[in-house]
């Protein structure tokens, strides 16, 4: 039986955060590939915060960098669907919805949301986004810390760090202004809605 979000918000083991999750090969390939290919993310757009800042797989002709994000991204499911089994009982599959690279340049920061929900009420434009996961790729920056306010938690994990989270108001989060140099993550979303599962290409 699905546990309640509350339920999974209640959880002690949530945030998971896994230091060296990355092997080191994939951290160097993914690494290069993210600083290679920053032409690729195109042009910043002051009126779309996102434009020219990700990078799909789906956009990516490497088979190498596409295979280790769809890797990753089992890992990571298997991973969280042994802790939540351990903790909550067996729940139902989770599947990756969205995976990309971001670039963080300076000036950039993301003020405290929830992946799922809005404090005011109203409907989220993404309600099935159960979870949260970000692998940190480099270092070389200033700023740009993680934080969740509800929790007391800021920092600035280490190359090959993941961080899970789920996408309830209770895990609100936000990235600190990035002061110096280029911030370099993927991010994915995970659900347990199949309708909305990634098909990796």
């Amino acid at each position: 039986m699905r546990a309640s979000r509350a339920e999974i918000d209640a959880l002690p083991s949530l945030p998971l955060i896994d230091p060296q999750f990355l092997e080191a090969s994939e951290h160097q390939q993914l690494l290069d590939f993210a600083r290679r290919n920053e032409p690729c993310f195109g042009s910043l757009d002051a009126a779309d915060y996102w434009k020219g800042r990700t990078l799909l797989p789906e956009a990516i002709d490497d088979p190498v960098i596409r295979r280790i994000l769809r890797d990753t991204n089992e890992r990571i499911i298997a991973r969280l669907s042994a802790l939540l089994a351990a903790e909550l009982g067996p729940q139902p599959p989770l599947y990756a919805e969205l995976v990309n690279f971001a670039r963080w340049p300076p000036g950039y920061e993301l003020q405290p949301h929830a992946d799922s929900e809005n404090p005011d009420g109203v409907p989220h434009p993404f309600p099935w986004r159960d979870f949260a996961t970000v692998m940190y790729l480099n270092e070389d920056y200033a700023g740009g810390e993680i934080h969740f306010p509800n929790l007391g938690i800021e920092m600035k994990p280490a190359p090959r760090s993941l961080i899970v989270f789920p996408g309830t108001l209770f895990f609100l989060h936000g990235v600190r202004p990035v002061t110096r140099g280029m911030r370099h993550t993927i991010a994915s979303f995970l659900t347990f809605n199949p309708a909305h599962r990634h098909q990796f290409l």
